[in-house]
Order: structure tokens, then C-alpha cells, then sequence
């Protein structure tokens, strides 16, 4: 499976981008105007500016599906990592909302393992192109066989019921379930067993 790098940053913020415009969880974080497909971009970027930095990239064989899946205390943010958060409030989150997307994140986390022993599978995407052709299922092995090679469960989050059983038939498990009533949103929180 081919490592990203920087070079791959349009093709992989274009598959994250557009998996992402339906999703309640990911919508909700984003300021919500005629600007919001631009706003999606600009997550799209934050989120692979922050995995690239910690090597959490799995890019498919045929270029069409991405995982971002990292041990969760790998890395320290430092001061890049404080500036690429603060361009995400302003392009996408919007600074009059960024104390609720603060709270709900510290929320979400609050929920995961203290110790950060674990992987987390943050975002998970193919595009259209590549649904039905194998990339999905080459991507799941890849995470389960990091699992694997570190000895360590998987945590994530899912606003989507379809996405949850597909999760539970690939042996997760819900740990947790959290009806986030402001945004109209159930997010379940599941792990490996």
C-alpha cells in the first residue's frame, strides 16, 4: 500500500471532501452558509495537513480510497500543529462557533481510553470511482493489520446508523452512545474487540 506524502494532498483532500458533504457529525462542525462546500475543503486540507504529520495516512493501491488512522498519543502538537487548528476556525468552523465545536470535541474525547493506547480511525473514504472495486476492503486490512502489528484496539465515532453495522460485522462495538441534542445528531462510539 503506497505511503502518502505531500504530493498526494489535492487527490486525497478531494476524496475527503466529497465523502464527507451528507455526514451529520462532520456537517455539524462546519459553518453552515453558501460557503460550505469551500468549508468542507478546508477541513479536508486540515485533516490531511494532521495526519501526514503523523504518518496516518493509508492511501489505497488505486489511489481511490484513504483511511487516517493513528496511535492516538504518537505525537505532541507543537506550534504548526496550533496554527493549522487555527486556520480550521476560521475557513471552517467559523469563530463565533468554534466554543461549541471546543466543547463537543473535548466531549468526544473525554470518552476515549486516558491512556491514548489505542488507534484511532479518524476519517475513512473512497470516491466514487473506486466504491465497488476494492479499495474499502484493502483499506480495512491495512488497519486492522496496524492493529495488529502494534498490539492495539481501534476507537472511533460514527454519526451514521449504515456505518455502524458495517462496523459491528467487521467485530466492533459500541461503547458508548452520545444523542447530541443541539445538533440533532446520535454519535456512537465504538472500539475493536
Amino acid at each position: 500500500m503506497p505511503k502518502a506524502t505531500k504530493a498526494d494532498e489535492s487527490l486525497i483532500v478531494d476524496i475527503i471532501a466529497n465523502s464527507f458533504p451528507s455526514n451529520p457529525s462532520v456537517r455539524s462542525i462546519l459553518k453552515n452558509d453558501k460557503k460550505e462546500p469551500q468549508r468542507m475543503r478546508w477541513l479536508a486540507k486540515y485533516v490531511f495537513k494532521t495526519a501526514l504529520r503523523r504518518k496516518a495516512i493509508f492511501l489505497s493501491t488505486d489511489r481511490t480510497g484513504v483511511a487516517i488512522c493513528y496511535k492516538f498519543n504518537s505525537h505532541k502538537e507543537n506550534l504548526l500543529d496550533y496554527w493549522n487548528q487555527l486556520v480550521l476556525a476560521i475557513t471552517a468552523i467559523g469563530i463565533e462557533r468554534i466554543f461549541k465545536v471546543i466543547k463537543r470535541d473535548h466531549y468526544v474525547k473525554s470518552k476515549r481510553p486516558a491512556s491514548g493506547d489505542f488507534l484511532y480511525f479518524w476519517f475513512f473514504g473512497v470516491s466514487d470511482a473506486g466504491k465497488g472495486h476494492g479499495a474499502a476492503h484493502e483499506l480495512k486490512k491495512a488497519v486492522f493489520a496496524e492493529a495488529e502489528k502494534q498490539n492495539l484496539p481501534i476507537y472511533l465515532e460514527t454519526s451514521i446508523a449504515k456505518n455502524k453495522r458495517v462496523y459491528e460485522r467487521y467485530g466492533f462495538e459500541t461503547y458508548h452512545t452520545w444523542d447530541y441534542k443541539s445538533e440533532g445528531i446520535t454519535l456512537w462510539f465504538m472500539r475493536s474487540k
